[in-house]
């Protein structure tokens, strides 16, 4: 197996073969590649947006990465706690820079972060994983029926509806029975939209180009009812939807349940 500046090379062992997870995918290795991922322009933009915040004039990079680690950890880890079963593999699908998930205790879990961007896995700090994969969430690189848990922060909002729900669906798949999804899911009304839509849009009048803090969000949660709508639809069985101060407000805290 092969390695470009400490990135496991795993085309050849995703192609095929057995393994405890996935279609060629192992938890001991460090990094793997999916075998389907999606378009480049896809992850072209995620790159550039991670790498854009990973710049040291970055503000509000800086500002994310303090919002990751001092308020939105603890929320994870506490609802983690709360809805995960102790022992298990568990996917992080979508982990960005894994601050968020610092906190989620480990003892007797196995934590997966799996990513689209390879630029944000490289360079991500205090993450709690075993093992990082640079996958698609509508196509992932693990096994019917052999995860525990799988949980994401900011997003789905990212994937039109359809896209959205077929997401679900596949995290669906390969889940266990009685398996979790816990989606830290922004609605419209959350305190982060409030706070920065009107930052997006006096830069874009000023600049006359459209700005945006994040690649497009096209599919934040309207309400509690869209939330639980959207889980029935994918054949979750809902467990709860909250809005808390634990996340400053910024997410509705959605989780699901596989039958």
């Amino acid at each position: 197996m092969g390695s470009i500046g400490g990135v496991a090379n795993c085309n050849t062992e995703l192609a095929g073969g057995g393994s405890e997870l996935t279609n060629g995918y192992h938890p001991a290795t460090s990094m793997s590649v999916a075998a389907k991922p999606a378009t480049g322009s896809e992850r072209a933009d995620w790159d550039r947006h991670w790498r854009s915040l990973r710049g040291e004039r970055s503000t509000f990079g800086r500002l994310a990465s303090l919002v990751r680690r001092s308020i939105l950890s603890h929320a994870v880890r506490h609802y983690a706690t709360a809805h995960f079963p102790p022992k298990g593999v568990f996917v992080e699908a979508g982990c960005g820079t894994g601050e968020a998930s610092r906190r989620v205790p480990v003892a007797g879990r196995t934590l997966i972060g799996l990513d689209l961007s390879l630029a944000v896995l490289l360079g991500a700090r205090g993450r709690p994983y075993r093992a990082v994969v640079v996958g698609d969430l509508r196509n992932l690189p693990f096994r019917g029926e052999s995860l525990a848990g799988v949980w994401n922060l900011g997003v789905l909002e990212h994937f039109t509806p359809s896209d959205g729900t077929s997401v679900l669906v596949e995290l669906r798949r390969v889940l266990v029975s009685r398996g979790i999804a816990l989606l830290f899911w922004p609605p419209r009304f959350g305190l982060s939209r409030l706070v920065l839509a009107p930052v997006e849009w006096i830069r874009t009048v000023f600049t006359g180009r459209r700005f945006t803090f994040f690649p497009d969000e096209v599919n934040r949660l309207r309400s509690a009812e869209h939330a639980l709508a959207t889980l029935t639809a994918a054949g979750f069985d809902a467990v709860a939807v909250e809005m808390t101060p634990r996340d400053a407000f910024i997410h509705l805290v959605v989780v699901g349940r596989k039958p």
